[in-house]
Protein backbone atom coordinates (compact mmCIF):
# COMPACT_ATOMS: atom_id res chain seq x y z
CA UNK A 1 0.00 0.00 0.00
CA UNK A 2 0.62 3.55 -0.83
CA UNK A 3 1.15 6.92 1.05
CA UNK A 4 -1.74 7.74 -1.31
CA UNK A 5 -3.55 5.00 -0.44
CA UNK A 6 -3.01 2.72 -3.89
CA UNK A 7 -1.90 -0.87 -3.70
CA UNK A 8 0.21 -2.10 -6.40
CA UNK A 9 -0.45 -4.56 -8.87
CA UNK A 10 1.83 -7.63 -7.88
CA UNK A 11 -1.23 -9.46 -7.68
CA UNK A 12 -1.61 -9.57 -12.02
CA UNK A 13 1.16 -11.91 -11.44
CA UNK A 14 0.56 -13.13 -7.37
CA UNK A 15 3.59 -10.52 -7.19
CA UNK A 16 3.66 -8.39 -6.51
CA UNK A 17 3.52 -6.46 -3.31
CA UNK A 18 2.79 -5.50 -0.08
CA UNK A 19 -0.51 -4.67 1.11
CA UNK A 20 -2.01 -4.22 5.18
CA UNK A 21 -2.45 -7.55 5.99
CA UNK A 22 -6.31 -9.29 6.38
CA UNK A 23 -5.75 -11.85 8.65
CA UNK A 24 -7.50 -10.41 11.14
CA UNK A 25 -10.30 -9.39 9.04
CA UNK A 26 -10.07 -13.29 8.41
CA UNK A 27 -10.17 -14.17 12.36
CA UNK A 28 -12.46 -11.55 13.35
CA UNK A 29 -15.09 -12.19 10.76
CA UNK A 30 -15.40 -16.10 11.61
CA UNK A 31 -18.40 -16.03 13.60
CA UNK A 32 -20.31 -14.26 11.01
CA UNK A 33 -19.47 -16.58 7.72
CA UNK A 34 -18.60 -19.79 8.72
CA UNK A 35 -19.31 -21.55 5.53
CA UNK A 36 -19.03 -20.71 1.49
CA UNK A 37 -21.96 -20.47 -0.80
CA UNK A 38 -22.37 -24.47 -2.40
CA UNK A 39 -20.74 -24.23 -5.39
CA UNK A 40 -24.39 -25.80 -6.47
CA UNK A 41 -25.90 -22.41 -5.89
CA UNK A 42 -24.15 -20.71 -8.82
CA UNK A 43 -26.23 -22.37 -11.46
CA UNK A 44 -29.44 -20.97 -10.13
CA UNK A 45 -31.29 -18.34 -12.00
CA UNK A 46 -30.07 -14.67 -11.30
CA UNK A 47 -33.05 -12.74 -10.24
CA UNK A 48 -33.39 -9.83 -12.39
CA UNK A 49 -35.29 -7.30 -9.35
CA UNK A 50 -31.75 -7.82 -7.20
CA UNK A 51 -29.56 -4.93 -6.62
CA UNK A 52 -25.85 -5.53 -7.58
CA UNK A 53 -22.63 -3.99 -6.35
CA UNK A 54 -19.17 -4.64 -8.15
CA UNK A 55 -16.66 -3.29 -6.20
CA UNK A 56 -13.62 -1.76 -8.45
CA UNK A 57 -9.54 -1.36 -7.15
CA UNK A 58 -8.97 2.19 -8.55
CA UNK A 59 -5.37 1.86 -9.37
CA UNK A 60 -3.28 1.21 -12.22
CA UNK A 61 -6.32 -0.33 -14.13
CA UNK A 62 -8.69 2.23 -13.67
CA UNK A 63 -12.16 2.13 -13.98
CA UNK A 64 -13.13 3.04 -17.10
CA UNK A 65 -12.81 -0.86 -18.63
CA UNK A 66 -15.71 -1.72 -16.00
CA UNK A 67 -18.17 0.49 -17.61
CA UNK A 68 -19.20 -2.10 -20.71
CA UNK A 69 -19.82 -5.04 -18.51
CA UNK A 70 -21.64 -3.00 -15.73
CA UNK A 71 -23.66 -1.74 -19.01
CA UNK A 72 -24.05 -5.39 -20.65
CA UNK A 73 -25.39 -6.70 -17.17
CA UNK A 74 -27.79 -3.61 -16.86
CA UNK A 75 -29.21 -4.66 -20.16
CA UNK A 76 -29.87 -8.10 -19.39
CA UNK A 77 -31.26 -7.10 -16.27
CA UNK A 78 -32.92 -3.33 -16.55
CA UNK A 79 -34.91 -3.62 -13.09
CA UNK A 80 -31.83 -4.34 -11.22
CA UNK A 81 -30.09 -1.41 -9.40
CA UNK A 82 -26.33 -1.97 -10.42
CA UNK A 83 -23.60 -0.13 -8.23
CA UNK A 84 -20.19 0.42 -8.74
CA UNK A 85 -17.77 0.98 -5.88
CA UNK A 86 -14.56 1.72 -5.98
CA UNK A 87 -11.56 2.67 -3.34
CA UNK A 88 -7.49 1.34 -3.23
CA UNK A 89 -8.13 0.65 0.63
CA UNK A 90 -9.81 -2.65 -0.13
CA UNK A 91 -8.98 -3.54 3.55
CA UNK A 92 -10.23 -0.32 5.64
CA UNK A 93 -13.38 0.13 2.80
CA UNK A 94 -14.11 -3.89 2.83
CA UNK A 95 -13.42 -5.41 6.29
CA UNK A 96 -16.33 -3.91 8.21
CA UNK A 97 -18.17 -5.15 5.00
CA UNK A 98 -17.47 -8.89 5.34
CA UNK A 99 -17.58 -8.78 9.34
CA UNK A 100 -20.80 -7.30 9.23
CA UNK A 101 -22.07 -10.05 6.20
CA UNK A 102 -22.94 -7.58 3.90
CA UNK A 103 -19.80 -7.67 1.39
CA UNK A 104 -19.98 -6.38 -2.66
CA UNK A 105 -21.50 -9.01 -4.81
CA UNK A 106 -18.40 -9.25 -6.74
CA UNK A 107 -14.85 -7.58 -5.78
CA UNK A 108 -11.55 -6.76 -7.93
CA UNK A 109 -9.62 -7.96 -5.34
CA UNK A 110 -6.41 -5.81 -4.90
CA UNK A 111 -5.11 -6.08 -0.89
CA UNK A 112 -7.31 -8.37 0.75
CA UNK A 113 -5.54 -11.40 1.64
CA UNK A 114 -6.84 -14.19 -0.56
CA UNK A 115 -5.52 -17.33 1.39
CA UNK A 116 -7.01 -16.30 4.29
CA UNK A 117 -10.33 -15.48 3.20
CA UNK A 118 -10.64 -19.28 1.46
CA UNK A 119 -9.33 -20.42 4.62
CA UNK A 120 -12.12 -18.96 6.39
CA UNK A 121 -14.98 -19.51 4.22
CA UNK A 122 -14.97 -16.16 3.07
CA UNK A 123 -15.13 -16.70 -0.23
CA UNK A 124 -17.89 -18.70 -3.22
CA UNK A 125 -16.68 -21.19 -4.50
CA UNK A 126 -16.70 -20.03 -7.98
CA UNK A 127 -16.03 -23.27 -10.00
CA UNK A 128 -19.78 -23.89 -11.56
CA UNK A 129 -18.89 -21.13 -13.48
CA UNK A 130 -16.08 -23.17 -15.74
CA UNK A 131 -18.85 -24.83 -16.86
CA UNK A 132 -21.37 -21.81 -17.95
CA UNK A 133 -21.72 -20.81 -21.52
CA UNK A 134 -19.24 -18.17 -22.32
CA UNK A 135 -21.44 -14.86 -22.46
CA UNK A 136 -20.95 -14.03 -26.19
CA UNK A 137 -20.19 -17.39 -27.46
CA UNK A 138 -23.33 -19.66 -27.17
CA UNK A 139 -22.16 -23.23 -26.83
CA UNK A 140 -19.03 -22.95 -26.09
CA UNK A 141 -18.72 -23.12 -22.09
CA UNK A 142 -16.28 -20.31 -20.20
CA UNK A 143 -13.74 -23.05 -19.40
CA UNK A 144 -12.75 -23.39 -23.57
CA UNK A 145 -12.53 -19.79 -24.08
CA UNK A 146 -9.53 -19.28 -21.59
CA UNK A 147 -6.00 -19.74 -22.15
CA UNK A 148 -4.22 -22.14 -20.46
CA UNK A 149 -3.74 -22.17 -16.90
CA UNK A 150 -6.48 -19.91 -16.17
CA UNK A 151 -9.37 -22.08 -15.11
CA UNK A 152 -6.35 -23.82 -12.63
CA UNK A 153 -5.13 -20.36 -11.16
CA UNK A 154 -6.99 -18.89 -7.95
CA UNK A 155 -7.27 -21.90 -6.07
CA UNK A 156 -7.16 -22.86 -2.64
CA UNK A 157 -6.84 -26.90 -1.54
CA UNK A 158 -8.40 -27.23 -5.36
CA UNK A 159 -11.42 -25.01 -5.04
CA UNK A 160 -11.32 -22.08 -7.45
CA UNK A 161 -12.09 -18.95 -5.48
CA UNK A 162 -10.78 -16.51 -7.58
CA UNK A 163 -11.24 -15.79 -11.66
CA UNK A 164 -7.77 -14.25 -13.15
CA UNK A 165 -8.16 -11.05 -15.11
CA UNK A 166 -5.04 -10.44 -17.39
CA UNK A 167 -1.80 -11.96 -18.36
CA UNK A 168 1.04 -10.34 -16.55
CA UNK A 169 4.44 -10.90 -16.66
CA UNK A 170 7.31 -9.02 -14.63
CA UNK A 171 10.75 -8.03 -15.10
CA UNK A 172 13.12 -4.23 -15.50
CA UNK A 173 12.09 -1.70 -17.36
CA UNK A 174 13.64 0.25 -19.62
CA UNK A 175 13.74 3.35 -22.12
CA UNK A 176 14.46 1.11 -25.72
CA UNK A 177 15.76 4.99 -27.49
CA UNK A 178 17.70 5.75 -24.33
CA UNK A 179 19.50 2.81 -24.39
CA UNK A 180 19.96 3.04 -28.08
CA UNK A 181 21.31 6.85 -28.00
CA UNK A 182 23.96 5.58 -25.88
CA UNK A 183 24.91 2.35 -27.43
CA UNK A 184 24.11 0.46 -24.21
CA UNK A 185 22.79 -3.81 -24.50
CA UNK A 186 20.39 -5.34 -21.86
CA UNK A 187 22.44 -7.42 -19.39
CA UNK A 188 21.86 -11.16 -18.78
CA UNK A 189 23.82 -11.26 -15.65
CA UNK A 190 24.38 -9.52 -12.79
CA UNK A 191 28.03 -8.92 -13.30
CA UNK A 192 27.30 -7.25 -16.75
CA UNK A 193 24.44 -5.12 -14.90
CA UNK A 194 27.22 -3.50 -12.43
CA UNK A 195 29.65 -2.70 -15.56
CA UNK A 196 26.72 -0.79 -17.26
CA UNK A 197 25.32 0.61 -14.42
CA UNK A 198 29.09 2.52 -13.63
CA UNK A 199 28.96 3.55 -17.53
CA UNK A 200 25.50 4.80 -17.41
CA UNK A 201 26.48 7.00 -13.94
CA UNK A 202 29.66 8.12 -16.11
CA UNK A 203 27.00 9.70 -18.36
CA UNK A 204 25.15 12.03 -15.45
CA UNK A 205 22.10 9.40 -15.73
CA UNK A 206 21.20 7.12 -12.42
CA UNK A 207 21.31 3.63 -12.78
CA UNK A 208 18.61 2.29 -10.92
CA UNK A 209 15.12 3.85 -9.28
CA UNK A 210 12.18 1.53 -7.19
CA UNK A 211 9.72 2.11 -5.48
CA UNK A 212 11.46 2.41 -1.82
CA UNK A 213 8.56 3.01 0.28
CA UNK A 214 6.84 -0.88 -0.83
CA UNK A 215 10.66 -2.56 -1.24
CA UNK A 216 8.19 -5.80 -2.39
CA UNK A 217 8.83 -4.23 -5.87
CA UNK A 218 12.78 -4.94 -5.74
CA UNK A 219 12.44 -8.10 -3.75
CA UNK A 220 10.64 -9.96 -6.66
CA UNK A 221 13.90 -9.36 -9.15
CA UNK A 222 15.80 -10.23 -6.39
CA UNK A 223 14.27 -13.58 -5.78
CA UNK A 224 14.50 -14.65 -9.35
CA UNK A 225 18.00 -13.57 -10.25
CA UNK A 226 18.51 -16.17 -6.88
CA UNK A 227 16.29 -18.31 -9.00
CA UNK A 228 18.37 -18.11 -12.00
CA UNK A 229 21.35 -18.87 -10.14
CA UNK A 230 19.78 -22.03 -7.91
CA UNK A 231 17.14 -22.92 -9.59
CA UNK A 232 13.39 -24.26 -9.33
CA UNK A 233 14.38 -26.51 -6.19
CA UNK A 234 14.82 -23.19 -4.09
CA UNK A 235 11.31 -21.41 -5.05
CA UNK A 236 10.04 -25.24 -3.50
CA UNK A 237 12.08 -25.14 -0.89
CA UNK A 238 11.09 -21.19 0.42
CA UNK A 239 7.37 -21.86 -0.32
CA UNK A 240 7.14 -24.90 1.54
CA UNK A 241 8.68 -23.00 4.59
CA UNK A 242 11.86 -25.99 4.80
CA UNK A 243 14.17 -25.00 7.66
CA UNK A 244 17.29 -22.62 6.29
CA UNK A 245 15.98 -22.54 2.98
CA UNK A 246 16.54 -18.52 2.97
CA UNK A 247 19.92 -19.61 4.04
CA UNK A 248 20.73 -20.33 0.65
CA UNK A 249 23.79 -18.94 -0.83
CA UNK A 250 22.00 -18.17 -4.32
CA UNK A 251 19.91 -15.89 -2.14
CA UNK A 252 22.54 -14.34 0.11
CA UNK A 253 24.63 -13.62 -2.75
CA UNK A 254 21.79 -11.70 -4.59
CA UNK A 255 21.60 -9.75 -1.46
CA UNK A 256 25.13 -9.10 -1.99
CA UNK A 257 24.38 -7.82 -5.76
CA UNK A 258 21.27 -5.75 -5.09
CA UNK A 259 22.66 -3.89 -1.98
CA UNK A 260 25.90 -2.65 -4.51
CA UNK A 261 23.17 -0.71 -6.05
CA UNK A 262 23.17 1.18 -3.01
CA UNK A 263 26.64 0.99 -1.97
CA UNK A 264 27.73 1.94 -5.43
CA UNK A 265 25.78 5.19 -5.47
CA UNK A 266 23.72 3.03 -8.68
CA UNK A 267 20.54 4.11 -7.31
CA UNK A 268 18.35 7.45 -8.10
CA UNK A 269 19.13 9.95 -4.55
CA UNK A 270 16.04 9.11 -2.55
CA UNK A 271 15.16 6.34 -3.95
CA UNK A 272 14.77 3.90 -0.86
CA UNK A 273 12.03 7.24 0.60
CA UNK A 274 9.78 7.06 -3.14
CA UNK A 275 6.37 6.01 -3.53
CA UNK A 276 5.49 4.23 -6.34
CA UNK A 277 4.35 6.85 -8.56
CA UNK A 278 6.92 9.54 -7.60
CA UNK A 279 9.70 6.71 -8.42
CA UNK A 280 7.82 6.13 -11.94
CA UNK A 281 7.48 9.43 -12.37
CA UNK A 282 11.20 9.97 -12.47
CA UNK A 283 11.45 7.19 -14.31
CA UNK A 284 9.30 8.44 -17.14
CA UNK A 285 11.29 11.25 -17.21
CA UNK A 286 15.14 9.68 -17.87
CA UNK A 287 16.54 10.35 -14.61
CA UNK A 288 16.61 6.90 -14.02
CA UNK A 289 17.58 4.14 -16.78
CA UNK A 290 15.67 1.16 -14.77
CA UNK A 291 12.80 -0.06 -12.80
CA UNK A 292 11.14 -2.89 -11.41
CA UNK A 293 7.57 -3.43 -12.22
CA UNK A 294 4.91 -5.25 -13.31
CA UNK A 295 2.69 -5.07 -16.97
CA UNK A 296 0.43 -2.36 -15.25
CA UNK A 297 3.35 -0.05 -15.49
CA UNK A 298 2.36 1.52 -18.71
CA UNK A 299 -1.37 2.05 -17.91
CA UNK A 300 -0.35 3.70 -14.37
CA UNK A 301 2.13 6.11 -15.59
CA UNK A 302 -0.41 6.96 -18.38
CA UNK A 303 0.09 10.66 -19.73
CA UNK A 304 2.84 10.74 -17.33
CA UNK A 305 5.16 9.25 -19.90
CA UNK A 306 6.37 10.89 -22.84
CA UNK A 307 5.31 9.69 -26.55
CA UNK A 308 8.35 9.04 -27.62
CA UNK A 309 9.56 7.23 -24.30
CA UNK A 310 10.20 3.40 -25.71
CA UNK A 311 8.73 1.63 -22.91
CA UNK A 312 9.90 -1.42 -23.11
CA UNK A 313 10.51 -4.83 -20.67
CA UNK A 314 12.69 -7.41 -20.23
CA UNK A 315 13.47 -10.88 -17.91
CA UNK A 316 15.67 -9.96 -14.74
CA UNK A 317 19.57 -10.75 -15.06
CA UNK A 318 20.81 -13.46 -13.84
CA UNK A 319 23.59 -14.11 -11.59
CA UNK A 320 26.05 -15.77 -14.17
CA UNK A 321 26.63 -18.00 -17.24
CA UNK A 322 26.90 -20.73 -14.49
CA UNK A 323 23.00 -20.43 -13.67
CA UNK A 324 20.95 -23.04 -13.24
CA UNK A 325 17.40 -21.58 -15.31
CA UNK A 326 18.15 -19.45 -17.81
CA UNK A 327 18.08 -15.67 -18.97
CA UNK A 328 14.28 -15.95 -20.49
CA UNK A 329 12.84 -16.94 -17.28
CA UNK A 330 10.19 -14.55 -16.03
CA UNK A 331 7.49 -14.32 -13.43
CA UNK A 332 4.20 -13.97 -15.22
CA UNK A 333 0.90 -15.99 -16.34
CA UNK A 334 -2.76 -15.82 -14.92
CA UNK A 335 -3.33 -13.02 -12.54
CA UNK A 336 -5.48 -10.39 -11.11
CA UNK A 337 -8.33 -11.76 -8.74
CA UNK A 338 -12.41 -11.45 -8.84
CA UNK A 339 -14.08 -13.05 -6.35
CA UNK A 340 -17.36 -13.36 -5.09
CA UNK A 341 -17.55 -13.08 -0.91
CA UNK A 342 -19.79 -15.82 0.48
CA UNK A 343 -22.03 -13.47 1.98
CA UNK A 344 -22.83 -12.15 -0.72
CA UNK A 345 -26.70 -10.75 -1.06
CA UNK A 346 -26.42 -11.63 -4.98
CA UNK A 347 -23.65 -14.21 -5.51
CA UNK A 348 -25.68 -15.20 -8.73
CA UNK A 349 -25.66 -11.83 -10.23
CA UNK A 350 -22.12 -11.32 -9.24
CA UNK A 351 -21.46 -14.66 -11.37
CA UNK A 352 -23.19 -13.55 -13.98
CA UNK A 353 -21.33 -10.57 -13.84
CA UNK A 354 -17.93 -11.98 -13.91
CA UNK A 355 -19.21 -14.32 -16.47
CA UNK A 356 -19.93 -11.40 -18.91
CA UNK A 357 -16.60 -9.39 -17.89
CA UNK A 358 -14.71 -12.48 -18.98
CA UNK A 359 -16.47 -12.36 -22.59
CA UNK A 360 -13.94 -11.89 -25.48
CA UNK A 361 -15.94 -8.79 -26.15
CA UNK A 362 -15.10 -7.14 -22.61
CA UNK A 363 -12.22 -8.61 -22.31
CA UNK A 364 -10.56 -7.08 -25.97
CA UNK A 365 -12.29 -3.85 -24.43
CA UNK A 366 -10.13 -4.70 -21.48
CA UNK A 367 -7.05 -4.99 -23.23
CA UNK A 368 -7.47 -2.02 -25.44
CA UNK A 369 -8.25 0.62 -22.46
CA UNK A 370 -5.19 -0.60 -20.31
CA UNK A 371 -2.71 -2.18 -23.00
CA UNK A 372 -2.61 -5.19 -21.45
CA UNK A 373 -2.98 -9.14 -22.38
CA UNK A 374 -5.83 -10.93 -21.05
CA UNK A 375 -7.15 -14.05 -20.19
CA UNK A 376 -9.57 -15.68 -23.15
CA UNK A 377 -8.70 -16.59 -26.35
CA UNK A 378 -8.65 -13.93 -29.42
CA UNK A 379 -8.64 -11.25 -26.24
CA UNK A 380 -6.12 -9.17 -27.51
CA UNK A 381 -7.46 -9.70 -31.61
CA UNK A 382 -7.35 -6.17 -33.12
CA UNK A 383 -5.58 -4.35 -30.30
CA UNK A 384 -2.61 -2.52 -31.44
CA UNK A 385 -0.07 -3.46 -28.73
CA UNK A 386 2.43 -0.67 -27.64
CA UNK A 387 6.29 -0.79 -27.50
CA UNK A 388 5.52 -1.79 -23.78
CA UNK A 389 3.10 -4.34 -24.26
CA UNK A 390 4.67 -5.81 -27.51
CA UNK A 391 8.11 -6.29 -25.21
CA UNK A 392 5.62 -7.98 -22.34
CA UNK A 393 4.25 -10.15 -25.00
CA UNK A 394 8.04 -11.35 -26.59
CA UNK A 395 9.12 -11.84 -23.05
CA UNK A 396 6.36 -14.22 -22.59
CA UNK A 397 6.58 -15.85 -25.67
CA UNK A 398 10.49 -16.21 -25.11
CA UNK A 399 10.20 -17.66 -21.52
CA UNK A 400 7.69 -20.62 -22.73
CA UNK A 401 7.61 -22.75 -19.90
CA UNK A 402 10.53 -21.28 -17.75
CA UNK A 403 7.31 -18.58 -16.76
CA UNK A 404 6.05 -19.11 -12.81
CA UNK A 405 3.24 -17.62 -11.05
CA UNK A 406 5.28 -16.10 -8.23
CA UNK A 407 6.67 -17.16 -5.35
CA UNK A 408 3.88 -19.09 -4.14
CA UNK A 409 4.85 -18.09 0.50
CA UNK A 410 3.68 -14.44 -1.07
CA UNK A 411 0.23 -15.42 -1.51
CA UNK A 412 -0.13 -17.98 0.75
CA UNK A 413 1.53 -15.89 4.22
CA UNK A 414 0.56 -12.65 4.46
CA UNK A 415 2.20 -11.72 7.22
CA UNK A 416 5.72 -13.65 5.73
CA UNK A 417 4.94 -11.40 2.89
CA UNK A 418 5.04 -8.07 4.67
CA UNK A 419 8.01 -9.15 6.93
CA UNK A 420 9.62 -10.22 3.81
CA UNK A 421 9.20 -5.95 2.80
CA UNK A 422 10.42 -5.21 6.20
CA UNK A 423 13.31 -7.32 5.63
CA UNK A 424 14.30 -5.85 2.30
CA UNK A 425 13.55 -2.32 3.00
CA UNK A 426 16.68 -3.12 5.97
CA UNK A 427 19.14 -4.51 3.18
CA UNK A 428 18.33 -1.47 0.64
CA UNK A 429 18.76 1.24 3.58
CA UNK A 430 22.19 -1.16 4.41
CA UNK A 431 21.17 -1.29 8.04
CA UNK A 432 21.39 -4.68 7.71
CA UNK A 433 24.06 -7.28 6.13
CA UNK A 434 23.09 -9.72 3.08
CA UNK A 435 23.81 -12.54 5.48
CA UNK A 436 21.91 -10.42 8.49
CA UNK A 437 18.98 -10.16 6.25
CA UNK A 438 19.29 -13.92 5.21
CA UNK A 439 19.03 -14.78 8.64
CA UNK A 440 16.09 -12.79 9.29
CA UNK A 441 13.95 -13.74 7.11
CA UNK A 442 14.71 -17.25 8.02
CA UNK A 443 13.35 -16.78 11.33
CA UNK A 444 9.98 -15.03 9.69
CA UNK A 445 9.77 -18.25 7.66
CA UNK A 446 10.80 -20.39 10.91
CA UNK A 447 7.73 -18.53 12.59
CA UNK A 448 5.35 -18.89 9.96
CA UNK A 449 5.59 -22.43 10.05
CA UNK A 450 5.62 -23.10 13.24
CA UNK A 451 2.20 -20.62 14.15
CA UNK A 452 -0.41 -23.26 14.42
CA UNK A 453 -2.92 -20.43 13.64
CA UNK A 454 -1.71 -20.06 9.82
CA UNK A 455 -2.93 -22.49 6.95
CA UNK A 456 -0.08 -24.01 5.31
CA UNK A 457 -0.15 -25.02 1.74
CA UNK A 458 2.43 -26.94 0.10
CA UNK A 459 4.26 -26.20 -3.27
Amino acid sequence: MTTDGKVDRRTLLRVALAAPAVAALASCAKPVVEKSAPASSLGAKVDGSKPLEFFNFDGGYGKKWTEMPLDLYRKEFPQAAVKLTSGQQLQQQLQPRFIQGNPPDLIENVGLDGAALAGKKQLTDIGALLEMDAYDQPGVKVKDTLLPGVAEAGRYDGVKYEMPYVVGVGGIWYSQPLLDEHGWTYPKHWDEMLTLCAEIKKAGIAPWTYQGKFPGYLTSPMLMTAFKAAGPELKQKIDNLEPNAWRDPALIQAAEGYQELAGKGYLLEGSQALSHTQSQTYWAQRKAVFIPCGGWLENELGAIAPKDLGMAMAPVPGWSAADKAPFETVTGGPGGALIVPAQAKNPQGGIELLRIMVSKKCMQNFAQLTNSPVVVKGGTDGVKLTSAAASMQKAIAAAGTNMFTDWQFRIWYKKLLDNSDKAMAALMNREVTPDEWSKQMQKYADETAKDPSIKKFHA
